[in-house]
């Protein structure tokens, strides 16, 4: 174990620059005496003298100049540190890597992100797609995941978003949209058409798979515009966030209905580790998504 220490290498720099015991304790913020004792340990437990004490100046002896010449690297290392870490504190510089659970959350990201550049232009922001968040959240490849309905552990904390209910959306001419909503049993022999593949399809696996549900046809479309125009042209059916769907009823051969009598509400929210320091720009981009009033605009469904 290195028996030098931080204050020593401040303390040797402060007199080796002042080349006096009282500027120096002064500068330090310290007693002389509890200066010299400090002095007198390090020289102990080195075995060696690191000043020459004159009566007018502390003068450097050459082991006094070789800790002298690693103090100055140190510490102006420690200070460059304290100076970036000052900088990421305050948003001055730093990273956000923010991955989602949802394709349909990149239709509102690019405003999101333009409203947190404009606040932190110097801060380095990655999105990517979350396939497993805990691995990700856990191994660093994101700081927050965007999740939706999900189960956190308690090694997690969830940062609540905004609240929002998945609709089933139909062509204007299938037979579906002339009920009030539509119940799972609904599904049964419908082509679905979704933005993720049938085995990680949570409403299939979790919902119609258990209940003896059989789909005609599974078709996996990752662009959520092209799984609209396939639902308009009467390919099948989907399930859209209700949100996702307010700018496109009008100009869309489409319909959105609610999933049972009560609807399929969903809380998304912003997922990080719970041992994680949440830096103030991580919390304002989560403030921004929280007040862009995603599901503000009313949204008819039939019912």
């Amino acid at each position: 174990m290195s028996q030098i220490e931080v204050k020593h290498l401040k303390m040797i720099s402060s007199i080796a620059r002042t080349g006096n015991m009282t500027k120096s304790a002064q500068n330090l913020f310290i007693t002389q005496s509890a200066l010299s004792q400090q002095l007198k340990d390090i020289e102990s437990k080195l075995s060696a003298d690191l000043f020459y004490r004159t009566r007018k100046k502390m003068i450097l002896t050459p082991i006094g100049k070789k800790v002298l010449k690693t103090a100055d690297k140190v510490i102006e290392q420690l200070e460059d540190t304290e100076l970036e870490i000052a900088k990421i504190v305050s948003g001055e510089s730093g990273e956000l890597k923010v991955g989602t659970q949802c394709i349909f959350c990149y239709k509102w990201l690019p405003k999101v992100l333009a409203v947190f550049q404009e606040k932190y232009p110097n801060i380095e922001f990655e999105i990517g797609r979350s396939i497993a968040f805990e691995e990700e959240l856990e191994s660093k490849q994101f700081d927050l995941v965007i999740t939706a309905g999900q189960q956190i552990k308690d090694h997690f904390k969830s940062y609540m978003l905004f609240e929002d209910q998945m609709v089933c959306i139909v062509s204007n001419s299938h037979p579906l949209s002339a009920l009030p909503y539509v119940k799972w049993e609904d599904f049964g022999g419908e082509c679905l058409i979704s933005h993720s593949d049938k085995q990680s399809n949570r409403f299939y696996k979790g919902i119609l798979k258990p209940i003896g549900v059989e789909l005609r046809r599974f078709m996996t479309i990752e662009q959520p515009q092209a799984i609209i125009e396939m639902v308009s042209a009467g390919f099948g059916i989907s399930m859209f966030p209700k949100w996702a769907l307010k700018n496109v009823m009008e100009s869309s051969n489409i319909k959105a209905l609610s999933i049972t009598g009560h609807g399929i509400p969903v809380t998304w929210s912003a997922t990080v580790l719970k041992a994680q320091d949440v830096m103030g720009y991580q919390k304002e981009f989560i403030n921004i998504v929280s007040k862009m009033n995603l599901t503000n605009t009313p949204l008819e469904l039939r019912s």
